[in-house]
């Protein structure tokens, strides 16, 4: 009896780690020491990029790698390491545009036959990137005219660029585009042709922004741009249109039906505009619901709500988030908390939001007078 159990307990153990073996299948990761890379004018600069195919074989054997790259080899893109069939490879890119990168890697694993004989079966598997390399060019002309202050003819020669089979998937001509607009907003420059340069602005921008597959407004030049230009529609559009209770912010009320009405849509259309510049709207979007509430439009806010707070409560940083992204999120958390406590007739919800992003936001004067000093942090539930 004792000899069977130690039997069946050896068979069980040996019969786990085949299993567990077994359900074990190789993976592969593609390294890349970046995605966005900047050629000057005349393409002579050396723009490398390294990839690595990163291959664990989980008792498989690995049989080869392919490297395959869109564009055309030694005319857009040439190896300076490496070739199609090594683990590591480095490019020099010479022409504008996105490519897509694919990496598979074929592998290897032994199949027992019913007449005991043994055989190799061959698998692939692969990483396919769209537009995952984005090279652009330095447009000192444009960067020159911009830092001039020259912004009508800014628009003119960005609006050249812009139609260039060249520049097609490149955001850069857009940005100065929006750049240009934007300047003739701030400095009220008329033009026949351009009948509302903010309006110009914000397209030329998510159309650059849509275009920004790998981050080009991460540059520091153009994000600093872009916070600036995102915090003109959030101030002007949001945030001076918000009261003071007790230190933080709370929508704005008015007995008045016609001009309640008229600030609320002038605020809806300015989280639209904002929603259209960022690569981040979860800000916005609790910005959106809060109003929305307010307005007893509640099952848009309400969907609103769903899908953002699943949303917020994935997110683990604002690495990527713009100061004006950041801003966007605090109040619109601020203003969407009242609303739920409303909707809700408790703190819960609200609770929990804002303790998942109070370590982002614990100096923030209007996030502590809110969340720390009119609830206590939500310790008790009022």
């Amino acid at each position: 009896m004792f000899s069977r159990k130690i039997l069946l307990t050896g068979f069980v153990a040996l019969f786990w780690m085949s299993s567990h073996l077994f359900a074990q299948k190789p993976t592969l990761q593609l390294k890349e020491s970046k995605r966005v890379i900047t050629l000057d004018d005349e393409g002579s600069k050396s723009n490398l990029i390294e990839m690595k195919s990163i291959f664990t074989p989980a008792g498989t054997k690995k049989v080869g790698t392919l490297w395959t790259i869109t564009g055309t080899k030694d005319k857009d893109w040439t190896f300076t390491k490496g070739s199609e069939t090594t683990d590591n490879i480095e490019l020099e890119f010479k022409r504008v545009g996105n490519y897509s990168v694919s990496l598979t890697v074929t592998y290897s694993k032994t199949k027992k036959l019913k007449n005991g004989e043994e055989e190799e079966e061959e698998f692939d598997i692969s990483e396919d990137r769209d537009n995952f390399i984005t090279v652009t060019n330095n447009l000192d002309e444009l960067t020159q005219i911009h830092a001039d202050s020259n912004f009508v003819k800014l628009v003119k020669r960005a609006s050249d660029y812009v139609v260039k089979p060249k520049y097609a998937n490149d955001p850069t001509p857009y940005i100065f585009l929006a750049k240009g607009f934007y300047g003739m907003y701030r400095k009220d420059l008329k033009d026949p042709e351009i009948e509302d340069p903010f309006e110009e602005a914000v397209t030329a921008t998510a159309t650059a922004i849509e275009k920004d597959e790998n981050g080009i407004f991460r540059m520091p030049i153009h994000e600093m741009w872009l916070t600036n230009f995102q915090n003109e529609l959030l101030n002007n559009g949001i945030i001076y249109r918000l009261e003071d209770e007790d230190g933080y912010p709370v929508l704005y009320t008015n007995t008045d039906k016609v001009k309640m009405a008229e600030v609320t849509t002038e605020m809806l259309d300015a989280c639209e505009q904002y929603f259209s510049v960022t690569k981040n709207p979860i800000g916005i979007k609790f910005v959106e619901a809060a109003i929305r509430y307010q307005m007893k439009d509640v099952k848009t806010a309400n969907l609103i709500w769903k899908t953002e707070i699943d949303h917020l409560l994935k997110l683990t940083d604002l690495e990527n988030f713009t100061d004006a992204d950041k801003d966007a999120l605090r109040t619109g958390l601020i203003l969407s908390a009242q609303q739920l406590i409303k909707r809700d007739a408790n703190t819960a919800n609200a609770r929990t939001i804002l303790k998942h992003v109070s370590k982002w936001f614990e100096y923030d004067k209007d996030f502590i007078a809110f969340y720390e000093k009119k609830y206590n942090s939500f310790e008790t539930d009022k």
